[in-house]
């Protein structure tokens, strides 16, 4: 059977030291120690952005999928071949010949040597941090990994940069993984994005915008005084912190306006309804940005069309 792997030992960690916006941060001995305090302590979710694709028959999946005794355990078939993150993986791998485990050594050396309790001796890094990036008016979305093998479970994994309210937004599309900056972890001094004019609620949509600025001046006067409470609240933010107040507690205080940074590792299946969804002209126009950025670096492939709700 084939096996495919889409990321490394880096991307596990890439997706844990996100919390602390250390991300792009390569130190070896300290990556092979996280992946062990992580699998040692339980924490799954940076698991989660690997994806493991095997060449196998219907009958190999069920045989699985009837073995397996936790229904949080999530196995798929898709186009011939079986699909599961790594996290699931490692809860399922009694069902897997070991040979599907020496397939993956060469992906992930370190964490299938520390999954069999020997000591790693190599560890893999991503190619780059980003594959391609592309600029939206409140952010910026990045390409980090693709498995691509003509199925409507196709996996990518985008770095995302957004606004609090777009981020929300986004974590609605359930079927993926996402692990994002915590301001319980970081100090640094906050960034926001502030529209370049201020539009107008839709008469005909209760939760959509026209592209039409409101009139002036209260345009002007409230993009003045919102630019002015940020700032106030950056600073009061900030202040806090200095005299020890706790930053799980300071954060509170940070508008929706504040930016934040996530990863997001998704299906096909999913990102197609995710561009769907947010490509539609009652989409807010901020998180349209973003679909139609995504499109233009994966394509939309049609595959939520199956999907009938």
């Amino acid at each position: 059977m084939k096996v495919f792997v889409m990321g490394s030992d880096q991307r596990i960690v890439r997706c844990a030291r996100v919390s602390f916006d250390k991300d792009h941060k390569v130190d070896k001995e300290r990556d092979i120690r996280l992946i062990k305090y992580l699998l040692q302590h339980r924490h799954a979710s940076p698991f989660e952005h690997v994806i493991i694709a095997f060449e196998a028959g219907k009958d190999f999946w069920l045989s699985v999928v009837e073995r397996l005794l936790s229904p949080a355990v999530q196995v798929y078939y898709s186009g011939s071949y079986i699909w599961l993150n790594l996290r699931n993986y490692i809860n399922a791998k009694d069902f897997f010949p070991e040979s599907f485990e020496s397939s993956m050594v060469e992906r992930l050396p370190a964490t299938t040597s520390i999954l069999k309790g020997e000591e790693p001796t190599d560890y893999s890094t991503d190619q780059a941090y980003l594959k391609e990036k592309l600029e939206t008016s409140s952010g910026w979305v990045g390409l980090v990994d693709s498995l691509e093998l003509g199925t409507d479970m196709d996996f990518y994994t985008f770095v995302v940069e957004c606004p609090l309210f777009v981020a929300r937004q986004w974590h609605r599309h359930r079927f993926g993984s996402y692990n994002e900056v915590s301001r319980r972890y970081v100090d640094y001094e906050p960034d926001f994005y502030i529209p370049e004019y201020l539009r107008k609620q839709a008469q005909n949509n209760r939760q959509a915008s026209v592209e039409e600025p409101v009139e002036e001046p209260w345009n002007s006067l409230f993009l003045k005084k919102v630019r002015w409470y940020v700032q106030d609240l950056k600073e009061l933010y900030m202040a806090m912190g200095e005299k020890g107040v706790a930053r799980e507690l300071a954060r509170g205080i940070l508008p929706q306006f504040m930016k934040t940074r996530f990863y997001w590792t998704v299906p096909r299946v999913s990102l197609d309804n995710f561009i769907t969804l947010r490509t539609h002209e009652g989409a807010q126009k901020e998180i349209r940005e973003f679909a139609l950025a995504i499109e233009s670096l994966v394509g939309y492939k049609g595959s939520d069309k199956k999907i009938r709700l």
